[in-house]
């Protein structure tokens, strides 16, 4: 591996204070640590329904998911929420409140998860996305949801609204 400031050679090392090996350049000292990457989304929801968006792109193609992505540097986890929201499904959302982290550590993701009011009517299927649908709880396609993290939201989502919609906080761990 190469430096990505000055590009000369790096070493696994442990750096003084550390205990995870990190890769340090042999030429100018950068600490090139790997860092988890966040991922951002809503749970949106109109009339008694949640939107859920078919997937255009792999992994998970032709399966459904949230509306999510990754963060981009500059933006808010809100932000990120309401521009992945847009750019997927042409939403304008009213996020409510975080409703809830999964972590994914083998492949170093962590996701945060807003409920949200979706506030316009004109959504549709947008990049990366062939087909979004609105659905009631009794009509989720549990057999082509595309991720374990969607799975995971989706199963507390209908059990809260079934239990007076008490949006709780949900975490994986």
């Amino acid at each position: 591996m190469y430096c990505i400031k000055c590009g000369g050679k790096t070493k696994s090392d442990i750096i003084n204070g550390d205990n995870i090996p990190r890769n340090r350049c042999e030429a100018c000292n950068y600490i090139h640590y790997i860092n988890p990457k966040i991922i951002v989304g809503a749970l949106p929801f109109r009339y008694d329904k949640v939107l859920l968006c078919k997937r255009d792109i792999n992994p998970g193609f032709g399966k459904w998911t949230l509306p999510s992505g990754f963060m981009e540097m500059g933006e808010s986890l809100e932000q990120g929420a309401e521009r992945e929201a847009k750019e997927e499904a042409n939403l304008k959302l009213k996020l409510n409140k975080l409703y809830g982290t999964y972590s994914i550590p083998r492949i170093g993701q962590v996701l945060f998860i807003f409920i949200a009011n979706i506030l316009n009517e004109d959504f549709r299927a947008a990049d990366e996305t062939s087909e979004v649908k609105l659905f009631s709880v009794s009509e989720i396609p549990w057999e082509k949801i595309a991720f374990p993290s969607v799975e995971f939201f989706l199963k507390n989502y209908t059990r809260d609204f079934l239990n007076g919609k008490n949006f709780l906080f949900h975490s994986n761990f």
